[in-house]
């Protein structure tokens, strides 16, 4: 018992770290022209509470031999648990399961009188810690109006027998002696129902529907594993085994700011803007694609023509610009106001996958000229110093995400003496 709370501990305290680390990079994983980022939240956030009933399916030993019906009784669970970010929570789940097997087949077909259809039923209480980590966050970004997610679930816990059926007692007492050889003829088939608490592991899948802020519907099945006298009898395999399928629901308690979900909030806070500008420009210069820089003589120097780590994103068939691209024009200027040496080109694109090439073209035309007339208007700079491009949908810059081809980049070249 002592290894099972250790390995219970240790994953805890795995899924806390890894929790920690998903929750502040998914404060990051946001589109390029939102002031978005999620709450920050405590440990009292993001708790639930469920209910599920069910039926659970014996795979153990002999059981699989008997009726799909047979071996097929009713289980019930209740839960309480917390998501620390979008992707990762954990529960605890309490269940009770009405579990059936069945006596080994040569002695039933042997002795009919004895076992009958050899079947018998038991009681076991489970109690699970499972990680649970919902896959539509963990491969894409947090959208708060999704209603449909799909969770994995993995966890360890312990499984509790009693209450088996009193004719198993009268087989150990009054069954012929059975078996192939001398030393098996000589022991009467026994099933153990002494109470007893055996390891567990499972892996399933829970299919949740968000029924309203406060409700979610989800079905669930899992695998279970478990030591091999679960049914009270052993042979030569290590593990028994059952499968639980249960329709419940989940209700979820407010945070600390009276909503029941994970919400993204506005970014105010110019430390936050500032970091989420640097983090959005690293992330997408790491994948641009750009015509090969001009190579310009001036006064005998070589100047090389250079994309800036900055860009301006754009919405969806818009031009205007938002407060936090609005901080990228404004390094651009800042960039031209330290080195004289250099004039900027302001390019501007559009995605190919949205609207027709002659469209895009104008609408690339809007962006690059609302940069441009920004970073004179509102920053002061030379409109001499300012050469505006634009490409449509012609070429696509970033190749990694299409919605990041709505853009405008700035590439310097050499200023005229």
């Amino acid at each position: 018992m002592k290894r099972i709370a250790l390995l219970l501990a240790a994953i805890c305290c795995s899924a806390s770290l890894w929790a920690q680390t998903i929750e502040e990079e998914a404060a990051w994983k946001l589109k390029a022209d939102t002031v978005q980022a999620l709450r920050q939240y405590k440990a009292k956030d993001n708790w639930f509470i469920g209910i599920q009933a069910g039926a659970n399916h014996s795979l153990s030993d002999n059981a699989r031999f008997g009726s799909f019906g047979a071996m097929t009784k009713p289980s019930v669970a209740i839960s309480v648990g917390k998501y620390f970010a979008p992707a990762v929570g954990a529960r605890l789940q309490f269940a009770y399961l009405k579990q059936m097997s069945r006596a080994n087949s040569e002695v039933i077909e042997a002795y009919p009188q004895v076992f009958g259809n050899g079947n018998y039923g038991f009681n076991m209480f489970s109690g699970y810690l499972d990680g649970l980590f919902n896959l539509n966050n963990i491969f894409g970004q947090y959208d708060e109006d999704c209603r449909f997610n799909v969770v994995g679930i993995l966890g360890m816990g312990v499984n509790t027998t009693f209450g088996f059926d009193d004719k198993v007692k009268e087989w150990g007492a009054n069954s012929p002696a059975w078996g192939n050889n001398d030393v098996d003829r000589k022991t009467p088939y026994e099933v153990c129902t002494d109470s007893k608490a055996l390891f567990a592991l499972r892996a399933g899948l829970q299919f949740n529907y968000i029924l309203s802020n406060t409700l979610d519907l989800n079905l669930e099945a899992t695998f279970n594993a478990t030591d091999d006298g679960l049914n009270g009898v052993r042979y030569d395999r290590k593990w028994d085994s059952y499968a639980n399928v249960m329709l419940g629901l989940t209700y979820h308690f407010k945070d600390q700011y009276g909503d029941r979900r994970f919400r993204y909030t506005k970014v105010t806070d110019q430390a936050m803007v500032d970091e989420l500008n640097r983090k959005i420009n690293e992330e997408r210069e790491k994948t641009v694609v750009v015509p090969a820089p001009v190579i310009t003589e001036v006064k005998k120097e070589v100047v090389k023509n250079e994309l800036l780590g900055m860009t301006v994103s754009f919405k969806i068939d818009k031009y205007n610009i938002t407060d936090i691209q609005k901080k990228n024009v404004a390094e651009a200027a800042k960039y031209l106001e330290e080195h004289p040496e250099v004039n900027l080109i302001v390019t501007g694109y559009a995605d190919v996958q949205t609207g027709s090439p002659a469209y895009n073209l104008k609408l690339s035309q809007k962006r690059a000229e609302a940069v441009s007339n920004m970073m004179v208007k509102e920053f002061g700079v030379d409109p001499s110093r300012i050469r505006v491009d634009y490409k449509g949908d012609s070429l696509q810059p970033y190749q990694l995400k299409n919605e990041w081809n709505r853009v405008v980049v700035f590439i310097t070249e050499a200023r005229n003496p």
